[in-house]
C-alpha cells in the first residue's frame, strides 16, 4: 500500500474527497493534512511514501508556518525525493502577500519529482515558459455528477427562486472575487436587450468591498438579482436547474471546478478562451469568447438567446459523464508509482 499526503486538506471542497475515495479503492492511503514532521521524518517514522502538493499557499498562514513548511518540504526533497505538486493555478490570483506566495510556487515547482495538470495547456506554459523538465502528468478534472442534490425540475427550480418560467436566465455560480470577472459580467449583460433575460449571480464575495460593489451595479438593473453568500450545497441544484446557460467571465484561470459542476447538471456554458477551458467547452456544448476582445463577452451572452440549448445542455452532460474520478485515480497511482519502485 502506498501512503499519500494531500497539502493542504481542504474537506470543503469535494475534489480532495472524491479523489481521496477512487485512491482508496485502487489500495493507496491518503491521509489529509499529514504532520510535517522534520524530526519523524529524520528518524523513519513519517510513514509517507509520497507528499502530493495541492495548494501550495494553502499550506501556511503565518511567516512562521512558511518558514516551517519550506523547511520540511525541502528535507523530503533532500531525504525522500517523493514530492508531486497537482498545478490547479499556476498563480494566487487573490494573494495578500503575492511575491512570497510567487516565489513558494516557484520552490515546489522546483522540488517536485514530477507534476500533475488538467489540460495540455498548462503542461506546455510550465515547459516553455516556466523550463520544467521532469515528467508532467495530464489528469482531466472529472465531473461532479453524483456528489450534489438533483432531484427538483426547473420548474420547482425557478419556482423556488421566484423566477419566471418563460425567462432566459443566466447564471453565474461560484465564488466572487476580482479575477473572476462578475463586474465585467454585469457590465455585458446590461448592453443586451435580449427578451426576458435575467442574470443570477450566486455565490460568496472575498470581501465586503467586492459584495458592496457587485449589490451597487445589480441595483442598476433590475433584470439581475444576487444571492451572495454561502451556497448551502442542497441549494445548488436550484441555481442550476434554473439557468438556461451558465456563464464563467473569468479573467484568469487554469482550470475550474464550478464549470464541471455546470456540466455536470448539463449546462450550457459561455467561457473564455483562456488555459485549459477550451480543452473542456467546444462548440456543441457552449460558447468560448476573447476575453481581450471589446464587447466578446456580450457578444456571446446574446448568442446563447438563439441556440439550441437542449442540444447543448445534452452535449455537456454526456462531457461531464465521460470524465470520471477513477480514471484520475489511476493516473495518480500510476504517478505514484512512478516514484516510489
Amino acid at each position: 500500500m502506498i501512503t499519500v499526503g494531500f497539502l493542504p486538506w481542504w474537506p470543503a471542497n469535494p475534489y480532495q474527497i472524491l479523489l481521496k475515495q477512487e485512491l482508496n479503492k485502487l489500495g493507496v492511503r491518503v491521509i489529509g493534512n499529514p504532520p510535517l514532521s522534520l524530526l519523524r521524518l529524520l528518524i523513519g517514522r513519517d510513514g509517507l511514501d509520497v507528499v502530493h502538493v495541492h495548494w501550495p499557499h494553502g499550506t501556511y498562514k503565518t511567516t512562521l508556518q512558511f518558514l516551517h513548511v519550506l523547511i520540511v518540504l525541502i528535507a523530503y526533497r533532500i531525504l525522500k525525493n517523493n514530492l508531486v505538486w497537482t498545478v490547479h493555478e499556476l498563480d494566487a490570483y487573490e494573494s495578500r502577500h503575492p511575491r512570497r506566495d510567487a516565489w513558494f510556487r516557484a520552490v515546489v515547482m522546483k522540488l517536485s519529482r514530477r507534476l500533475i495538470v488538467h489540460g495540455e495547456h498548462t503542461r506546455r506554459v510550465l515547459i516553455e515558459h516556466h523550463d520544467y523538465r521532469r515528467p508532467i502528468d495530464v489528469a482531466r478534472h472529472p465531473s461532479y455528477i453524483g456528489w450534489y442534490k438533483d432531484a427538483v425540475t426547473r420548474e420547482q427550480a425557478r419556482a423556488k427562486l421566484g423566477l419566471p418560467d418563460d425567462a432566459r436566465v443566466y447564471l453565474y455560480f461560484g465564488y466572487i472575487k476580482p479575477y473572476k470577472g462578475v463586474e465585467d459580467l454585469i457590465q455585458a449583460f446590461g448592453q443586451i436587450s435580449v427578451d426576458g433575460a435575467i442574470l443570477l449571480i450566486a455565490g460568496k464575495p472575498l470581501d465586503e468591498a467586492i459584495k458592496q460593489e457587485v449589490e451597487s451595479m445589480a441595483a442598476a438593473d433590475r433584470r439581475v438579482r444576487t444571492f451572495l453568500g454561502y451556497i448551502a450545497d442542497d441549494d445548488i441544484q436550484d441555481f442550476f436547474r434554473s439557468a438556461d446557460v451558465v456563464v464563467f467571465p473569468f479573467k484568469n484561470t487554469q482550470t475550474s471546478g464550478s464549470l464541471m459542476l455546470a456540466m455536470s447538471y448539463g449546462c450550457p456554458i459561455i467561457a473564455p478562451r483562456i488555459a485549459t477551458l477550451p480543452e473542456y467547452v467546444n462548440s456543441d456544448m457552449g460558447f468560448l469568447f476573447d476575453p481581450e476582445s471589446p464587447g466578446a463577452l456580450e457578444h456571446a451572452l446574446d448568442a446563447a438567446a438563439s441556440a439550441p440549448l437542449s442540444s447543448m445542455a445534452a452535449n455537456a452532460r454526456r462531457r461531464a459523464e465521460s470524465m470520471q474520478w477513477d480514471t484520475m485515480a489511476r493516473s495518480h497511482l500510476a504517478s505514484y508509482q512512478s516514484i516510489t519502485d
